[in-house]
């Protein structure tokens, strides 16, 4: 049974929504026959989400080098961790 496809990739889902749609994508890729177009569309949209999911790590990796970086200063400034702050750091780096 085809399940049912996701219209694009929301730069604004969370992290966890991200890897949920690209196992999806993996599962279906890897256990149901489908057509060449859609199967291209399927890989287009995991790397749409791939590359989200790693801008997101990398965004929550420089909050913890900065963390760590400060706390080895001495200047312990604890920032928001929110999925917004990342989000941000992310458009920046485009």
């Amino acid at each position: 049974m085809p399940q049912k496809k996701t219209k694009g990739t929301d730069e604004n889902l969370q992290f966890e929504e991200a890897i949920e749609k690209l196992e999806s994508i993996i599962e279906r890729m890897e256990s149901e026959q489908i057509p060449l177009e859609e199967l291209l569309k399927d890989y287009e949209e995991g790397t749409k989400l791939l590359k989200l999911c790693r801008n997101r790590i990398d965004g929550a990796r420089q909050k913890v080098d900065k963390i760590n970086k400060e706390l080895t200063n001495g200047s312990v400034i604890l920032e928001s961790l929110d999925e917004g702050a990342i989000s941000s750091d992310e458009e920046a780096d485009d």
